[in-house]
């Protein structure tokens, strides 16, 4: 068992997961990983992310990423999908080299001194730079108006992200629903 993270997954009446056709169009920019993998890309991200966010987009972006913790939903359930992420039309350009950022100052072991253990520095750069490429292809015209609506809404008002963005004091990561995302991995 694994993760599968790619650019655009779907599914859907629209795109079903038996047609090839899809496979071969929405999975060709993809990659997978072990779940201790995932959860070590999950954890740098925030990490970083936790360092460099200000806007409330941005927190955003890291809560969402906070939330999948395998540790919580279970293995090889998390969704980096980039186009799932709670993309915002109005801060898309902004939003888009914040994530780069975000990758680079994982990249530059951001944040990776509060870690309880010491991430495999091959892996880690390699499953960084996967993600860029898929992150860099991501377009305005990509993203699913409904993802932003719909995570907001699956969200109470007394939790993330709508409770003013509470981080963690020893990670400095943006806390989830179920908590800092670094500690409970």
């Amino acid at each position: 068992m694994g993760v599968t993270i790619c650019f655009s997954f779907g599914g859907g009446a629209d795109h079903p997961l038996s047609d090839r056709a899809f496979w071969d169009e929405h999975m060709r920019d993809s990659m997978h990983m072990s779940n201790g993998g995932a959860a070590v890309l999950v954890n740098i991200l925030c990490l970083s992310g936790g360092r460099l966010a200000e806007t409330e987009s941005q927190k955003r972006m890291m809560v969402y990423i906070a939330e999948q913790n395998q540790y919580m939903y279970g293995l090889g359930n998390v969704d980096l999908d980039i186009d799932c992420l709670p993309w915002d039309r109005a801060h898309f350009a902004e939003d888009k080299a914040f994530m780069l950022r975000v990758i680079e100052g994982a990249r530059q072991k951001l944040g990776w001194e509060t870690l309880d253990y010491t991430p495999n520095v091959e892996f880690a750069l390699s499953y960084l730079d996967e993600y860029q490429i898929l992150m860099e292809r991501m377009t305005e015209a990509d993203i699913k108006d409904e993802s932003l609506t719909k995570w907001l809404d699956w969200h109470k008002p007394d939790q993330p992200p709508k409770c003013g963005f509470p981080k963690c004091s020893k990670h400095d990561a943006y806390i989830a629903l179920d908590g800092c995302q670094v500690c409970t991995d």
